[in-house]
């Protein structure tokens, strides 16, 4: 089922994308529009290209089939270059990236530096502010994400939730137009999954762009915009969450999928 936005409403729009690894083609045909202020959750089997899908956003996997765009802009590739691809020079693709945020299953915070310090390092090295500004705008960021108080605490001294909110603050505080979150919660205790969704879930109301790989099929069916299925590669039905989650799913992939969920009683 082709997606049905139109890329003048989209931040992101995905055309014809296709990724392979060697012999292995991990994307195919891939028609994807991400719109503003909407999320988007990616679903599907484990191996259905969805993390690869969320890397193609913003060239952290380099595709070979097709485009993605951001506003408009080619991501990672230089446009309209004769022959070959070329990628684009490092400084460039840096400038596409900064308004791109992303947020993995691991937390990659720097040991050594506070919640404070990591939210703050990115806004010196890559934006040039001053230290002075660019700690104004992490603790903003942090109480976004209900950590004002734990600014001063190292990564050792946060539990796994706290330090993935860090992370989520750090993408937050760069401003970027999107955030790309690939499985956030994938590496947390069950108990600590619940406030890395509801710091999601208040981000999606104040009209953060959101693109989510995620298996919490309750977040999916309850927080997204439009939920996006993959299936070998491909994009199998890009639609409002009612209409994957509903009573009986058109598509017989789709049921397959989610019988498992419905009998843990996960939506």
């Amino acid at each position: 089922m082709p997606d049905t936005a139109t890329s003048a409403e989209s931040i992101i729009t995905v055309r014809g994308l296709g990724k392979r690894y060697g012999d292995f083609q991990a994307l195919t045909g891939v028609d994807l529009d991400v719109r503003k202020s909407e999320v988007t959750c990616l679903i599907g089997p484990s191996g259905s290209g969805k993390s690869t899908l969320l890397r193609c956003m913003n060239f952290l996997e380099a595709y070979e089939e097709g485009e993605v765009r951001l506003d408009g802009e080619l991501i990672g590739w230089q446009e309209g270059s004769s022959g070959p691809r070329r990628p684009l020079p490092g400084r460039r693709l840096r400038e596409q990236r900064r308004h791109i945020g992303m947020v993995f299953q691991q937390f990659n915070l720097w040991p050594h530096m506070s919640a404070l310090e990591n939210v703050a390092e990115a806004l010196v090295q890559v934006q040039g502010m001053t230290k002075a500004e660019a700690n104004g705008r992490a603790m903003a960021a942090l109480e976004k994400v209900n950590l004002k108080d734990k600014a001063g605490n190292y990564p050792s001294a946060l539990s796994g939730g706290q330090q993935q909110r860090v992370a989520i603050a750090r993408a937050i505080a760069m401003e970027p137009r999107v955030i790309l979150f690939d499985e956030p919660t994938s590496a947390l205790d069950p108990e600590l999954v619940g406030e890395v969704l509801n710091v999601m879930k208040a981000m999606a109301t104040e009209g953060m762009t959101m693109v989510v790989v995620t298996h919490e099929m309750g977040f999916a069916a309850h927080v997204a915009s439009r939920v996006a299925f993959l299936d070998h590669g491909r994009l199998v039905a890009c639609v409002p969450p009612p209409e994957i989650f509903g009573a009986d799913p058109a598509d017989p992939r789709i049921r397959s999928f989610l019988q498992t969920y419905r009998e843990r009683n996960v939506v």
